[in-house]
């Protein structure tokens, strides 16, 4: 527990406004505006909550500075709200740190190292000559395979698997029951037989990359599947074999990334899209949820729709012309039925 003091000394550029004793001022619970409970900070993080920051029942909210003038309540104003709140619930909730604990049930084979402070909890295996480094917390169930290499302050939820040769960097983090590096997909047909192709290439992931739950990244063919630093991924994502992903790319859940496609830096992919295989996503790029891309797009910009490389203006338009579409069979309907009161001969 900290008093409202305390936590304006943790955030640089802060200051209280409209409380007279912020020491003695606990701060117990974060809340969001809707909750209520005692000794609490709650907030928001720009003017279009301010009705509701104003009427919450925190004991003290959390704002921007630009909004300061704007109320009358004990406040804690802030540079910037999102940048603060993680300092606080960082204070409020720490993060596990690994103490090198060991489980039970444990399958180390040989010239596998674990690093200093690593943490292995029960049923974990691990394969010949894997390498893991140090202050990383392997959960439960989790099987990583031969020639692993995992950089330090890794964090791997419960039931992941790795398989052989994946290569991770630093700060990985990656949920419950996602699979790095299993086969790829691909076959070839011939008399109606479907013979697989082996898929001997690996995966590469830098650093301080995250992968949510139940999410699939396929190693390569030939060449390895590369995900770059500061990458994001959701939950219920499937990357293909030989797929490029680049620096500080987002892919939010259920969406699919065929194999060979190319990811360039800082693109953002909304949920439950469908990204064909070589096809190239410039720079910077945004998907909106639910679309599909087969072609390259031409530049970066916000596309929308299915298969249609339609800017989300673009793809604005089309939806209104094609609701209007859909009306001509009604508006061709009323003109006969004003044909006929008016005695118009049909032409036909």
């Amino acid at each position: 527990m900290y008093t409202l003091s305390q936590l304006q000394k943790k955030i640089p550029g802060s200051e209280i406004i409209h409380c007279e004793q912020p020491d003695i001022v606990k701060i117990e619970n974060i809340i969001t505006l809707h909750q209520d409970l005692p000794n609490s900070l709650s907030y928001a993080s720009d003017k279009s909550y301010l009705k509701n920051a104003l009427e919450c029942k925190a004991t003290v909210v959390m704002l921007p500075k630009e909004l300061g003038e704007k109320v009358n309540r004990p406040t804690l104003l802030v540079p910037n709200v999102d940048f603060a709140l993680i300092e606080i619930l960082n204070l409020y909730f720490p993060p596990e740190k690994p103490k090198g604990e060991r489980g039970e049930w444990l399958v180390i084979k040989p010239g596998a190292e674990i690093g200093e402070n690593t943490n292995l909890g029960n049923f974990v295996s691990i394969g010949e000559n894997t390498k893991i480094g140090k202050n990383c917390i392997i959960s439960d169930g989790v099987k990583i395979g031969r020639n692993v290499r995992i950089g330090d302050d890794a964090r791997i939820g419960p039931n992941c698997v790795l398989f052989d040769g994946v290569r991770i960097g630093d700060r990985f983090t990656c949920f419950g029951n996602t699979t790095i590096g299993g086969d790829g997909f691909r076959f070839v047909e011939s008399n109606r037989i479907q013979y697989k192709i082996p898929q001997v290439g690996s995966v590469w992931i830098g650093d301080d990359v995250e992968i949510g739950s139940n999410t699939s990244i396929d190693r390569g063919g030939i060449d390895d599947t590369v995900i770059d630093d500061g990458t994001k991924m959701d939950n219920d994502v499937q990357i293909a074999h030989n797929v490029k992903i680049g620096k500080g790319v987002i892919v939010a859940g259920a969406t699919a990334i065929a194999g060979s496609a190319v990811i360039e830096d800082y693109c953002k992919i909304s949920g439950a899209c469908a990204i064909a295989d070589h096809i190239t996503l410039p720079s910077g790029t945004m998907v909106a949820g639910g679309s599909g891309l087969r072609n390259t797009p031409p530049k970066a910009d916000l596309y929308a729709g299915w298969d249609w490389n339609l800017t989300i203006r673009e793809f604005q338009k089309f939806r209104a012309n094609l609701k209007h579409m859909l009306s001509l069979n009604l508006i061709v309907r009323r003109i006969k039925d004003l044909e006929e009161k008016l005695g118009i001969p049909d032409k036909k």
